[in-house]
Order: C-alpha cells, then sequence, then structure tokens
C-alpha cells in the first residue's frame, strides 16, 4: 500500500477527501490527517508517508512553506500534491521549484484526484521496483567485492567501495555459522534466514559461503557495530547464538575468527576461522570459539599475492578475447595449487572466487546473475573439486572460460544499448538545464561516483566535460545561425555565469564566441560573394 498524509485546515474538506473514493481499491492507504504545515511535519517525520496531500492556505505555515520543507529535507523520496481555491502562476512556479507532483483546484472533481492518484501510483510502482532491481544488484557488487577481500585478492578501488559501507571501523572480524543439520534443504532454508535476519539490523555485514558450503554464513562484525549495539563482542555473539538457535532445532557452532584492524587485513580473520574450526576438537571451549582461546601455533602463515597474478592472467585474457592463451593460463593456476600443496578446501574456495569474479565480469552491465538458469548451472560451479582429477579440473575451468569469452563478446555488442546510453540521451535532451552526476544517478538509480567511472571509461572523457562539449557544440550553431547575444546563448545552452562560458568556448574551440561569430559571418559572406548567378 501506499501511504497517504492528508493536511488540510478544514475538517470537512479532509473528511470529504476521505469518502470521495475507495482508497485501498487504488492501492493507497491514508495514514494520518494534519490541519496545518506544522502538523503536518510532526506527522512526515514519525509516519514517512510516499505522498502529501496538501491545501495551500493554512495558519501557522502554509501548503507552500510545508513544501519547500519537505523538498529540503526529504528532496525527491518525497512526492506531494497541492491544492487551492484558484490557480496562481506564482504558486506554479514554486510548486515547480520545491518538485511538487500535481496542482489541483477546488472544489475537488473526483475523476481530476482519481487520474492524479493513478499516475502516482504507476510511477511510484515503477520508482520502487527499479530502485529495488538497483538494490540488488548493488548487493550482488559489494558481496564480490567481500569475497575478494575474504580471500585477500581485493585491488584498491574495491577496498574504497567497501569501506563506504563499513565505516571507519578499526576492529574487524569474520564469524563464520555452521549448521550441524544434515538435510540439505533445512541448510538452505537456515542460512536463507539468517542470512535475512542479520540483514535486518546490518545490511552488507552478511554473506552465504562462496565455496560451495551450503550450512554456513559468513558475518563481518566491526567495532562501530558493536557500538550501536551497545555489547562487547561475546555478548552479541552469545546473542547471536542464542537468536539464531531458535530458528531450527539443530545445533550450530560459531567462529570468531581472527580481530584485525584494516579492511585489507580482513583475509586474515576469514582464513583463521576454517583453522579454528580444524582445532575444534582440542578445545574445552565450544559451540562458540574465539581465535584468542585457541591453540594456532601449529599454523604457518604462508605468503599470499601470487594467486591473484595467475587469475588476473586469466581473467585479462578472456576481457581482451585471447582465447589461445585460457589454457595456458588455466594450467598455471593448477601448477601452482600443486606446488604450494594447498588444500582441496582452500583450493575450492580459490576456484569459487575465481568463477564468480568472471560471472561478475560478463553481467557487470547490470544483468542479473541469476537470469540464464544454463549458465548458472554449468560444470565448473557445480563440481566438488576435490573429487576431480587436476586434469579433469582445468578442463571444466578452461571450459567455463570460453562460456564466459563468449558471452562477453555478446555483451559488448548491445552494451551501448544499457544505462550508458540512456544516459546519453538523456543529457542531450537536457543539456541546458543544471544536470549532474548527482542528479544522473539519482535519475537512473546509480552511485554517482560509479556512474562517473564507468562513463569515463565509456566515452574517454569525464561527464563534466563531455557535458561542455555538447553545449558548445550547440552554442556554435546559435552563434551561426542567430542574432542572439552572448549572455543569452550561455543561458539558453545552460551556463548561468557568461564569463564560465567564454572560457570553456576558448579552451574548446580556440577562440573566444565573439570571434568564432565574426569568423563564420566573414566565411558566409565570402562563399556569397562567390556564387555565380
Amino acid at each position: 500500500m501506499i501511504n497517504v498524509l492528508i493536511v488540510d485546515d478544514e475538517p470537512f474538506i479532509r473528511q470529504g477527501l476521505l469518502l470521495l473514493i475507495d482508497w485501498r481499491a487504488l492501492g493507497f492507504q491514508v495514514c494520518g490527517q494534519a490541519s496545518n504545515g506544522l502538523q503536518a511535519l510532526d506527522c512526515i517525520r514519525t509516519m514517512k508517508p510516499d505522498l502529501v496531500i496538501s491545501d495551500i492556505k493554512m495558519p501557522e505555515m502554509d501548503g507552500m512553506q510545508l513544501a519547500k520543507t519537505v523538498y529540503e529535507e526529504y528532496g525527491d523520496e518525497m512526492k506531494m500534491v497541492l491544492l487551492s481555491g484558484y490557480y496562481e502562476f506564482e504558486y506554479a512556479k514554486q510548486a515547480i521549484k520545491y518538485q511538487v507532483n500535481d496542482y489541483i483546484l477546488k472544489p475537488i472533481v473526483k475523476d481530476e484526484l482519481l487520474q492524479v492518484l493513478e499516475a502516482f501510483r504507476d510511477s511510484f510502482l515503477e520508482r520502487t521496483e527499479e530502485k529495488r532491481h538497483q538494490e540488488k544488484q548493488e548487493q550482488i557488487v559489494l558481496t564480490q567485492h567481500v569475497q575478494s577481500i575474504l580471500l585477500g585478492t581485493a585491488d584498491q578501488e574495491t577496498l574504497d567501495h567497501v569501506r563506504v559501507h563499513y565505516g571507519n571501523a578499526t576492529k574487524l572480524r569474520c564469524l563464520m555459522i555452521e549448521t550441524e543439520s544434515e538435510r540439505e534443504q533445512q541448510q538452505a532454508d537456515w542460512c536463507q534466514q539468517v542470512e535475512v535476519s542479520i540483514n535486518r539490523n546490518h545490511a552488507g555485514h552478511v554473506l552465504k559461503s562462496f565455496t560451495g558450503e551450503k550450512n554456513r554464513v559468513l558475518h563481518i562484525v566491526t567495532d562501530l557495530l558493536l557500538k550501536r549495539e551497545a555489547l562487547s563482542l561475546e555478548q552479541y555473539v552469545t546473542r547471536l547464538y542464542n537468536e539464531l538457535g531458535r530458528i531450527q532445532s539443530a545445533a550450530i557452532a560459531i567462529y570468531a575468527g581472527k580481530e584485525v584492524s584494516r579492511l585489507d587485513e580482513l583475509h586474515e580473520s576469514y582464513y583463521s576461522c576454517g583453522k579454528i574450526k580444524s582445532l575444534r576438537f582440542f578445545s574445552a571451549y565450544g559451540p562458540i570459539y574465539y581465535f584468542e582461546h585457541m591453540d594456532t601455533s601449529v599454523f604457518i602463515n604462508q605468503p599470499a599475492g601470487r594467486e591473484k597474478q595467475l587469475f588476473d592472467g586469466l581473467i585479462q585474457a578472456i576481457e581482451e578475447q585471447r582465447i589461445e592463451d585460457v589454457r595456458g593460463h588455466a594450467q598455471a593456476i593448477f601448477q601452482f595449487f600443486l606446488e604450494q600443496r594447498i588444500e582441496p578446501g582452500i583450493v575450492g574456495i580459490h576456484l569459487h572466487y575465481l568463477a564468480y569474479t568472471l560471472l561478475g565480469l560478463v553481467n557487470r552491465d547490470n544483468s542479473d546473475l541469476n537470469s540464464d538458469e544454463q549458465w548458472m548451472q554449468s560444470t565448473f560451479l557445480q563440481e566438488n573439486y576435490a573429487m576431480l582429477s587436476m586434469e579433469e579440473n582445468i578442463e571444466n575451468l578452461c571450459e567455463f572460460s570460453y562460456t564466459c569469452a563468449e558471452k562477453l563478446k555478446e555483451r559488448q555488442k548491445w552494451n551501448a544499448m544499457g544505462v550508458l546510453a540512456r544516459v546519453e540521451a538523456y543529457i542531450h535532451e537536457h543539456y541546458m538545464e543544471n544536470i549532474s552526476l548527482k542528479l544522473l544517478g539519482e535519475h537512473f538509480f546509480m552511485n554517482s561516483a560509479y556512474l562517473g567511472q564507468i562513463f569515463k571509461k565509456h566515452y574517454g572523457v569525464s561527464f563534466s566535460d563531455y557535458l561542455n562539449q555538447i553545449r558548445i557544440e550547440e552554442a556554435t550553431r546559435l552563434l551561426r545561425r542567430t542574432d542572439y547575444r552572448v549572455y543569452e546563448i550561455a543561458a539558453m545552452v545552460g551556463y548561468r555565469d557568461s564569463d564560465y562560458f567564454i572560457n570553456r568556448f576558448e579552451k574548446i574551440k580556440g577562440e573566444t564566441p565573439a570571434q568564432y561569430r565574426k569568423r563564420a559571418q566573414a566565411m558566409h559572406t565570402s562563399d556569397s560573394s562567390s556564387c555565380t548567378p
């Protein structure tokens, strides 16, 4: 249901609106009423309605002041429809300024109100669906980035992306949570419920196991999370254990990995979870196991990083469509595993990371990773690596890589029809307006920094340079074909400051607008005089 707040100082108007239409049949519910703007603000801050229908003329705070405050506090997240006994141009101008959704004259006509509400509902549902899809895609990207951090293969860009979600945490550790249920479906259901339960309060801090175990969930705990909960680590983990234990009757175990101080060290905490799990039977503690309580001196730290270089080599070969090099890279990866005597469980971790990195590469243009069921059922994704020979694993990796290369090639063909094509069309249509990456990000439900990165990668120039080029090209056309003054043309193509416009024009064209116009007119005169009747 779409929540609506009705605001009018006349009780019979509010009551009339309630009775005029069947709100629930349209998909709306009236969540509250207010008699002036100040009361409305209190309701808005507690109820968070999706739509506010407000009269303009009211005591204490009128509807236009309310619209201004709502716009300043909530931006485009909350919409308004204004009611007025008569039409005033100044009201209409202010309504546009504060992004008011519609403007209805009193007395209210039922059909007009229905039309406004139906249009809002359709737009609201479309925005909600787009936002849900974008959040899903962002969650997939975040999960992939956290996976690469846990594996110790993340680059700086990946670390920066995840750091936005984790804040300035100075203490981090990985929890490995496992159910000991023997039924596979129960394991999957339990993991799903655990993920939902933790995500409810700590979105982005939990992910399913990416190494094939169906009974395992990983949870990242930071000092900032513990501060929000006002609990110590032991108190938080104990509470979590009790809460998760109520989800199903099967026993669970929690392995609290080594505490680290930086995000790029989090892989140490993740790997330490596996170490303490292997030592659980030698411990007097349980079913919660802390790294600090275990004797881990039997383990020797090994240098990491070589596997990332090998993975990057294969990924680059696929990106560059060098199919003939794929097998050599696959063989080098498994030769490394053999030489280092890496145990099968860790091999599985690395190969799952590689597989989902390749899936992310193929689907990075906002496609759904799960959209192609046959693709997701690839032998390479489903096999138990420990049960196959080295040659069989190499062959499966090669086949998977060939499929990735082919699908990547297909996607590159229609990439221009994706979000960047829509962004480009929007820029060409609205270049004269005050548009920015932030505005485009909100309009297309994308992170503005990420949009700026892919825009520059695709077009070879930054968004601001691209926008300036579009505006200056239009300005040259106006200078050649019209008599508008320079400052008028500056405003027409989107520059509020004519001096800035002249500076941009000269930088791009190598001359001032006045010089350009004079030269263009001289060339036109020369061409005209050289024509013979």
